[in-house]
């Protein structure tokens, strides 16, 4: 009888060609787990795009410090040069931070649809595609080298998939003796002093079982907190502000403060530093759609160029929009 050879290792198998202290094994299982097959992804370009985002490396996990698997969500309709900066601040204080790896995640159209209002200027015709919006992000040159390193991720999957895929995957990095924490990226518009973190803006219980969430008025005011009054104001629903980590930390992203939303599943952990400055550039979503549904086709990509990331694509995929409703509806000229 021949003797049987054993088949080559595979990736999560082989030590030798995936190191044991990155994301990557875990990464791999996660994204193959029975009950959420079809439901998640990892995010690649078309083929028609000749960018080549496959990770080289990735980032090792940190054996003394706690891993914080940060998650920045939102609509990003459209990307702009403030979620741009963001990005780009979060990867310059990761080691501050503690972030070996984000995972920017784009609501699906029928979530942003279903928040559509007149006011915000959220209409079918400023609605761009999913697709449309991941390849924007894949394609802006300044995030090539963050993808391509492992560190930047976008994930795809439904509302609930993609929270059970994180979810799964940080407790499976846990299960092997990682310090590690699921954390929500909140922009300074999603906890208000006026509200308790589990009502509307933050409404904090529909993200799912997250470990904690992170905010920082670096990028973006916040209302509960002015800079050089010290102590920020108390949230409702939540336990007094104490004092977290100082040091060096404070220098680059702020001074730590931390409370526990008592009111949201789980009782998560809510970090923010708070800075004595704002970098924020003023960009508003609402005002990028505001030029989307009132330029004229001429004056789009000037309008829209200072402010939005991928310009070219995006006016692109609006006048085809304009010139279906024209050819359909017998629309006029914007």
């Amino acid at each position: 009888m021949a003797a049987h050879s054993n088949p080559p290792p595979s990736s999560l198998e082989d030590q030798h060609s995936t190191p044991p202290n990155t994301i990557l094994p875990y990464l791999e299982k996660a994204l193959k787990i029975p009950s959420l097959s079809g439901t998640v992804s990892l995010f690649s370009p078309p083929s028609s795009f000749p960018t080549n985002l496959t990770p080289t490396t990735y980032p090792p996990l940190d054996p003394s410090a706690t891993n914080q698997l940060l998650l920045y969500p939102g609509s990003f309709n459209p990307p702009h040069v403030g979620h741009l900066a963001t990005i780009h601040y979060l990867y310059t204080h990761r080691h501050t931070l503690q972030i070996p790896t984000l995972f920017l995640y784009c609501d699906p159209d029928l979530t942003i649809s279903s928040k559509s209002t007149s006011k915000s200027h959220l209409t079918p015709s400023t609605l761009l595609p999913l697709s449309l919006r991941n390849t924007i992000f894949s394609q802006t040159p300044s995030l090539n080298p963050l993808l391509s390193s492992g560190w930047l991720h976008l994930l795809v999957g439904t509302m609930e998939s993609h929270i059970s895929f994180l979810r799964n995957l940080t407790d499976m990095i846990r299960a092997d003796g990682w310090a590690v924490n699921l954390v929500g990226f909140l922009g300074g518009d999603k906890l208000s002093v006026q509200s308790r973190p589990s009502e509307k803006p933050g409404e904090l219980g529909v993200w799912g079982p997250l470990d904690e969430f992170l905010i920082l008025n670096a990028r973006r005011p916040v209302d509960f907190y002015i800079p050089g009054e010290g102590k920020p104001r108390d949230l409702l629903g939540c336990t007094a502000w104490e004092r977290g980590e100082s040091g060096d930390r404070e220098k680059e992203v702020g001074v730590e403060w931390i409370c526990t939303a008592l009111t949201v599943p789980g009782n998560p952990k809510i970090r923010f530093g708070a800075s004595e400055s704002s970098a924020s550039n003023g960009v508003s979503s609402t005002k990028i759609r505001k030029i989307m549904c009132e330029a004229a086709d001429e004056e789009l990509y000037d309008e829209l160029k200072d402010h939005v990331l991928g310009c070219d694509m995006l006016v692109e995929w609006l006048l085809e929009q304009r010139r279906w409703r024209r050819e359909n509806e017998g629309e006029g000229t914007s």
